[in-house]
């Protein structure tokens, strides 16, 4: 008998099964909505290019985030002593040596930000829902391949300090199978990416060769 219940899932079954319901949600709101989510998913793969730049935002985010918890415990007091005595006792769960954690948060508050944004869908030509569909699977593809790189580099940085904790596994887990090693422009899921910006291309010419409109009638 096992400790607990496993439900075992594999790297390629979860991103069919996000990029089918991302294409679904997709080809309802059109073409405009999901290439403005496109634009932002490809902003935070730069981060995966230049890792600088996450350590910047992280420290710039974190003093933020103190200076500010440091003016509200220290309302109505603005003696500056106070406020820097209270501003090195805050400790956040992210810094600028370990920035992942914080970008996991950031990817997965601005999904269900996103996706959560009312758009008006009256009036969608076919063609804006054909293309809104294709862009949905280029977002999935793009956010479970950004949540990957995001976990496996956090553990990269944080593994001594994990392996010393001794957490006990949860009783209930899903354990994802077969994910792939490598970066987010290494192997084969990249080929699925330029594949995908080629039927977003191939889309758009279609459109223009049969004269029907990408936005609305």
């Amino acid at each position: 008998m096992t400790d607990g219940l496993v439900l075992p899932i594999t790297y390629d079954q979860l991103m069919l099964l996000l990029m089918g319901l991302f294409m679904f949600v997709g080809a309802t709101r059109g073409w405009r909505q999901e290439f403005y989510t496109s634009v932002v998913l490809l902003a935070l793969t730069a981060v995966l290019v230049r890792p600088e730049l996450a350590e910047k935002v992280a420290e710039y985010v974190n003093s933020l985030i103190r200076m500010i918890l440091a003016f509200v415990r220290g309302f109505p007091s603005l003696d500056f002593a106070t406020l820097e005595q209270l501003y090195g006792g805050i400790r956040l769960p992210f810094d600028s040596n370990n920035p992942y954690p914080l970008l996991i948060g950031v990817l997965v508050l601005f999904v269900l930000l996103s996706y959560n944004v009312r758009v008006k869908t009256e009036g969608l030509t076919a063609m804006s829902r054909v293309l809104g569909g294709v862009l949905g699977l280029f977002n999935a593809f793009l956010v479970i391949s950004l949540f990957r790189e995001y976990v496996l580099r956090h553990f990269q940085k944080a593994e001594p300090a994990f392996s010393a904790a001794g957490e006990a596994a949860p009783r209930v887990s899903v354990a994802l199978e077969s994910v792939p090693p490598g970066g987010l422009m290494a192997g084969e899921r990249w080929d699925l990416a330029i594949a995908l910006l080629g039927l977003i291309v191939a889309v758009v010419f279609l459109s223009i060769l049969t004269h029907k409109p990408i936005g609305k009638k």
